[in-house]
């Protein structure tokens, strides 16, 4: 267990020859998709990191789905190093990623020599932190090149209104600034005692255009950072937080966000969210603001409401233990019956100006008349009041 505040992280990626012929597909490859589908798709990952397991006897690989990759996933082979010990899977396999459970690694392991088709990867086994962040509230996201300003209000939000004391955040290839930058930011907010910045520089992916159902699992890379989080940073941690930079968690008054995942019936709460307009507040220059300059959201509740649900997950109830449990941007997997609450008093206010515009010009303003638009008086009073 370390007692700085700053945790430093890397990874252990793999990813196949790109001169090779072996390579991932995506579902039913032979329906007609866009050059820019296959720009983004992630077709050569194997493994985004490799880690100890918080009981420090097994080893885990997190990657993509194998898909059409899972005989060879099958026939692969695996080496403790530097002991040359044979270690035995076990896949734990979703729709868009995949845990392998790595036994038998002899005392004094560092590597694991992943042999694939003819492919051998040599993975440094990077530590486990959960000593680090035990009984922690931890918050976490992916970000790329948000304002470091938004990124320390978002920050700041959930401390001072939740409590969160740790931060764990997945920089996707920043250009903007380097991760010692994030880094010093989060540092910076008052009350955050425990950060990390993994560099994280992969293909995002994006919808797969020719399906209809389950467009979305070819973000394999943001699926994987979230079973990353849980396993390697936060399976001790008092609540784990998903939540992106232009989305701010708000409970009823005197409660917060940790306090009722500890109080839920098996540690899932799940929420809705409304959407912020990207109308600011006047006096405000465009490069100057933050979540605190956008006060109104619309009046018709239909199109002000963010539909996809975020989630907050006490990580050290029995049934998150299991490797089968993958959570994803909007639910967990696997997660038991009735296990979710869902209040309807909490709801996360979901940011339309806070954006870089990577996926759709959302930050745009709609300029909608005065009678369109409701000011958001709870936000507002937080924000005179300096109360983030």
């Amino acid at each position: 267990m370390s007692e700085a505040r700053l945790i430093r992280a890397d990874h252990s990626p793999a990813f196949l020859a790109p001169e090779g012929t072996l390579k991932r597909l995506p579902r039913r490859p032979g329906l007609s998709r866009p050059p820019e589908f296959f720009a983004q798709f992630e077709d050569r990952a194997l493994a985004y990191d490799c880690f100890w397991h918080a009981d420090g006897a097994r080893i885990l690989i997190v990657g993509p789905p194998p898909m059409n990759l899972m005989p060879a996933w099958r026939a692969a082979t695996y080496a403790a190093l530097p002991s040359g010990t044979r270690l035995a899977p076990v896949f734990h396999v979703s729709l868009s990623t995949m845990i392998t459970e790595l036994s038998g690694a002899p005392p004094g392991t560092t590597a694991v020599r992943l042999t694939v088709a003819e492919q051998s990867f040599e993975l440094a086994v990077q530590p486990n932190h959960a000593a680090d962040f035990a009984g922690r509230k931890v918050l976490f996201t992916m970000s790329k090149d948000n304002d470091l300003a938004w990124i320390a209000e978002w920050a700041r939000w959930h401390q001072r209104l939740h409590g969160t004391d740790a931060v764990v955040l997945f920089d996707n290839g920043s250009s903007r600034y380097g991760t010692g930058e994030i880094e010093n930011t989060l540092l910076g907010v008052p009350g955050i005692d425990k950060v990390v910045v993994l560099r994280w520089p992969y293909a995002y992916g994006m919808t797969d255009p020719a399906l209809r159902v389950n467009p979305f699992y070819i973000l394999f890379l943001q699926v994987s950072s979230m079973s990353v989080a849980l396993r390697r940073f936060a399976p001790a941690a008092a609540g784990l937080l998903n939540c992106d930079i232009d989305e701010l968690v708000s409970t009823p008054s005197g409660t917060t966000i940790y306090e009722l995942c500890e109080r839920s019936r098996q540690g899932l709460v799940a929420m809705r969210g409304r959407f912020m307009e990207a109308e600011a507040d006047a006096g405000v220059a465009a490069g100057q603001r933050t979540h605190r300059h956008y006060t109104s959201y619309l009046a018709d509740p239909k199109r002000a409401a963010s539909r996809p649900s975020k989630w907050i997950l006490d990580p050290r109830r029995p049934w998150v233990r299991s490797l089968a449990v993958h959570p994803y941007m909007h639910w967990i997997e696997r997660r038991p019956w009735f296990a979710k609450t869902m209040p309807t008093d909490v709801f996360y206010r979901h940011f339309r100006g806070i954006n870089t515009n990577w996926k759709q010009p959302r930050t745009q303003a709609r300029h909608a008349s005065p009678d369109e638009l409701v000011q958001d008086a709870e936000f507002a009073r937080l924000v005179i009041a300096d109360a983030f």
